[in-house]
């Protein structure tokens, strides 16, 4: 078990006094443990977990220092490492810490984590990305960092991004103008104010799959606003389609469809998954509706 440290350093008027609202500093913490165990789970999977505990407060400025405790099964792994012939070791904490907060010097200049990356981007795209002796170049123009394969891995993970996002979001409060991250063997890292928006970013899509199938489906709920969102059944699973059919609308605003109670439709429904920072979502549109029939009718008695 390691417990590598770091000292977080709220500086502004809001902490000149040596005191924080707890308002400004959980969120703080708790945002810094969750990018940390995302960062954890990026590189390690599940093989090992971290956790952040808050150890001392100390007055100054603002300051709190924290030690970060993985734990991992030695036995297992010892064993996985052997087994994996070296190819895929389990990161440590500080290794983990390092490649989101490290700011060293190096033969040629400096390599950074996570953070220093983010900021020295500032929202633009790399022109070229140079893998070289183990690190890794960002070029932009004429300029370029150098950073680590895992710390570029991070720098993708749209749950890792999501995470340093709400840790720098403390900075939008009123009277909190600087934090400033000290590590052993590590330059201070200060995020400042104004970086706050070089943390954004767009939470993009990944496509998982997308089909389209022929299926019946019972209407539960019809809708004509512009979304044209309706509430459909397959017998199974209730859920929300999109009309994409346009003759089939055209049809409907020219009153040549009427619908009653238990109609369904006969059509081709497209089916797209994507993987989003909050996990897979569906996304279904009826793209062609082939027949339009009504519902079961109550028989008549016979007498």
């Amino acid at each position: 078990m390691s417990e590598p440290k770091m000292t977080l350093v709220f500086e502004g008027s809001a902490v000149e006094n040596g005191a924080i609202d707890v308002q400004d500093l959980a969120p703080a913490i708790l945002s810094l443990g969750e990018l940390i165990q995302a960062a954890n789970h990026e590189i390690n999977g599940d093989r090992a977990k971290i956790s952040i505990k808050m150890r001392a407060v100390s007055e100054g400025s603002f300051e709190v220092d924290l030690i970060s405790i993985q734990s991992i099964i030695e036995q297992a792994k010892g064993l996985y490492d052997w087994i994996s012939n070296n190819e895929s070791k389990i990161a440590t904490a500080n290794e983990i810490l390092d490649f989101l907060f490290k700011l060293k010097e190096i033969a040629g200049g400096t390599v950074a984590g996570l953070i220093i990356l983010i900021i020295w981007l500032r929202g633009r795209k790399p022109d070229r990305i140079e893998y070289k002796e183990g690190n890794v170049h960002i070029h932009i123009g004429d300029n370029y960092i150098t950073t680590d394969p895992q710390t570029l891995e991070l720098a993708k993970s749209r749950s890792v991004r999501k995470q340093a996002r709400k840790f720098v979001s403390s900075l939008s409060k009123e009277g909190i103008e600087n934090i400033r991250v000290r590590r052993p063997d590590s330059k201070d890292i200060n995020i400042r104010k104004e970086d706050i928006e070089y943390f954004e970013f767009e939470e993009g899509e990944d496509d998982v799959s997308d089909t389209i199938r022929d299926i019946n489906l019972q209407i539960i709920n019809l809708s004509f606003k512009e979304d044209n969102q309706w509430r459909v059944t397959d017998g199974d699973l209730s859920f929300s389609v999109t009309i994409e059919d346009n003759a089939f609308l055209d049809r409907i605003a020219n009153n040549e469809i009427a619908f009653s109670k238990g109609d369904f439709l006969v059509c081709s429904v497209r089916e797209k998954q994507t993987l989003t920072s909050d996990g897979l979502k569906m996304k279904r549109s009826i793209v062609e509706v082939k027949d339009h029939r009504p519902g079961a009718r109550q028989s008549k008695l016979q007498m």
